[in-house]
């Protein structure tokens, strides 16, 4: 039951400090000239899976290259990450034509300089899962729902290890030879 317990403790440690600074670091990471992104879709498969972090750096459009994966931000909000394909010099800046690189054809509009968010400065597996669920009022539910269902089976392991009433039943059951014998029920009186 020991070691049971430790692992719980572990996961429930590792779980809350992890799940804690995943939420301090997209909070923190603008003013490092960070983003910390979630993979929504299988657009960037195999390089970015789904649930995938995606690290992005702020970089000055002049540095992006064919070839680097950027963010951008479209009209709605949304964030892409895409690789770029081609860089048209326009008057306003550079325009960004970008693949995923599980798609067959480029995006069907060029990004401009101004909707450019960074370039892709690393990724961590399923890890997005979790800075998803930050962002949602049910995610949050969801992580805080883990957390107690965690804490709850230690509580229940401290419990059942801890409560001696139980093995004091078994042995006095036990001991007046009530435990392991089957249930007989009393004889009828013979009738004549």
């Amino acid at each position: 039951m020991t070691l049971v317990r430790r692992i719980l403790e572990v996961v429930l440690i590792a779980y809350v400090v992890g799940a804690l600074a995943l939420a301090a670091a997209a909070h923190l990471a603008p003013v490092t000239g960070h983003a910390l992104l979630a993979v929504r879709s299988p657009s960037m498969a195999p390089a970015l899976g789904i649930g995938d972090l995606a690290i992005a750096r702020r970089v000055p459009a002049e540095e992006v290259r064919p070839d680097d994966v950027i963010m951008i931000r479209l009209a709605s909000g949304t964030m892409v990450t895409h690789r770029v394909v081609a860089i048209t010099a326009t008057d306003e800046g550079p325009m960004f034509t970008t693949r995923g690189d599980a798609n067959a054809a480029a995006d069907p509009v060029a990004a401009r300089a101004e909707q450019l968010q960074g370039r892709l400065a690393g990724s961590v597996a399923f890890l997005g899962f979790i800075l998803a669920m930050l962002s949602m009022p049910s995610g949050i539910a969801a992580l805080f729902s883990i957390g107690a269902s965690l804490l709850v089976a230690l509580w229940l392991l401290d419990e059942v290890g801890n409560d001696d009433a139980l093995e004091d039943l078994i042995r006095t059951l036990e001991a007046e030879g009530d435990v392991g014998r089957p249930a007989t029920a009393p004889a009828s009186p013979a009738t004549p």
